[in-house]
C-alpha cells in the first residue's frame, strides 16, 4: 500500500508545490490503473473470443416428421453449400456429416459482432426398422435439406382397432 502513496512529509512544508504533487500523483495514478484496467479487459477479450469459438460450434437444427407411408427430416443448413454434406447409411443410422464454411472479411472490414457459427458438424439419426432404405431421396432448397424416408410395404398396414372389454 505504501508503494501506492507518495512520500508527503516533504511536499507537505512546501506549500503551493504540494498541490501540484498531489495532482501529479494522481494524474500519474490514474494513468496507471487506465492502463491495469485495459491490459485486464484486453485479456479478457481474448478469452472471451477463444471461448466463443468452442461454444459457436455449427450444429444444424432438425424436425421430423411422420406419416403412414414416410418420415421426413428437414435439415436447417443456412450458408452450406450442398456439396459440402454428406448422407449416409450407417448400422440402420442415417448420418448427415458437412462444414459450413467462415466466410472470408476484406482486410477493410472489421468485425464488429459475429454470432454465426462454423465448422464441421456431425447429425446421427437411428432408423427404425420399418424404412425402405434403397428408396431413400434427399432434395435441397433455400437452406434446407429434405430427407425423405418411405416405409416399407409391410409398415403401412392399416391399424387395427382392438376392442377393450370391461369386467363386472
Amino acid at each position: 500500500m505504501k508503494d501506492w502513496l507518495p512520500d508527503l512529509s516533504k511536499a507537505w512544508e512546501k506549500g503551493e508545490s504540494f498541490r501540484k504533487d498531489i495532482e501529479q500523483y494522481l494524474v500519474q495514478m490514474q494513468r496507471d490503473m487506465e492502463k491495469m484496467f485495459t491490459d485486464l479487459r484486453r485479456g479478457f477479450d481474448l478469452q472471451v473470443e477463444e471461448a466463443s469459438k468452442f461454444i459457436q460450434k455449427f450444429i444444424p437444427s432438425i424436425n421430423v416428421t411422420e406419416d403412414e407411408d414416410k418420415i421426413t427430416i428437414k435439415v436447417e443448413l443456412p450458408g452450406v453449400e450442398p456439396k459440402d454434406v454428406n448422407l449416409t447409411i450407417e448400422n440402420d443410422t442415417l448420418v448427415i456429416e458437412g462444414e459450413k464454411k467462415e466466410e472470408k472479411q476484406s482486410e477493410q472490414e472489421k468485425v464488429k459482432i459475429l454470432e454465426s457459427a462454423y465448422g464441421h458438424f456431425k447429425r446421427v439419426i437411428a432408423l427404425p426398422e420399418t424404412i425402405d432404405a434403397n428408396k431413400i431421396e434427399a432434395t435441397y432448397k433455400n437452406g434446407v435439406l429434405t430427407i425423405v424416408l418411405p416405409k416399407k410395404e409391410e409398415a403401412k398396414k392399416p391399424k387395427q382397432k382392438i376392442e377393450i372389454k370391461t369386467e363386472n
